[in-house]
């Protein structure tokens, strides 16, 4: 079949969501993804895992040896940035994929309402993975939670999730339901405690204007933030 440029940039990956690690992904919708026209069954391009895994998981800073596997439920933290924004370290390990230059678009939600509060899209040349050499890496990445959400989930619930295409033939969407502790207690104290101020004095970098941003109930406590960073055990740490 002709190659058709218009077409191919409506095309759509069928997904099924099930309790698999590793799933056919599925881009999210545009905002005009409603006024696009259905394409004809043999328009539609099926990209699916066709072998290839694909793990998700944490670390303490952008080195791939910090990396772990969470569980649903398990903790994580918000890290201040260098430019003011705060970030949820994430790195994936894969097996099965072309390490060329995957396509991999991470979201978090918040789990109360499924607000999106952050995305980061990434296109990068994966590595080999310290732990095993027959697995491939991508090293921790910054997914910010942007300024005028991340005092709704401080502490709270969120849900992440991967959008992940090699261009090769191998897709998946992964998620995971994770609980932000509070600020990295590892972090320097004066951006933890301007992260903590901006939410408890309702600051207007995180709650301007017409934001729609919810009261920060949650985070107004005494113990904001408070938590210390779970011990990992050796063969996730440094």
């Amino acid at each position: 079949m002709r190659y058709n440029p218009p077409i191919a940039m409506k095309t759509l990956r069928p997904c099924v969501i099930g309790l698999a690690l590793a799933l056919p992904g599925c881009p999210p919708a545009g905002p005009d993804a409603g006024d696009a026209a259905a394409p004809d069954a043999s328009e539609v391009r099926v990209c699916e895992a066709n072998g290839a895994t694909v793990l998700l998981g944490t670390g303490t800073v952008s080195t791939a040896r910090t990396w772990r596997p969470p569980a649903d439920g398990d903790d994580v933290f918000l890290t201040p940035g260098p430019q003011g924004a705060q970030h949820i370290w994430i790195g994936l390990r894969a097996r099965g994929v072309d390490p060329t230059q995957p396509r991999v678009e991470m979201t978090a939600f918040r789990a109360s309402d499924g607000a999106l509060i952050g995305r980061l899209r990434v296109r990068l040349r994966m590595i080999e993975a310290p732990e095993d050499g027959a697995l491939y890496a991508l090293t921790g990445q910054t997914l910010i939670v942007e300024d005028d959400r991340y005092c709704s989930v401080l502490p709270g619930d969120i849900r992440i999730t991967i959008d992940f295409d090699d261009g090769r033939g191998h897709c998946a969407l992964l998620a995971r339901n994770l609980r932000v502790a509070g600020i990295d207690p590892l972090a320097l104290e004066i951006d933890r405690e301007a992260r903590l101020r901006c939410c408890s004095a309702r600051l207007l970098r995180c709650f301007p204007p017409d934001s729609g941003a919810p009261p920060a109930d949650a985070s107004s406590g005494s113990g904001m933030g408070s938590g210390t960073r779970p011990g990992m055990d050796a063969g996730a740490g440094d």
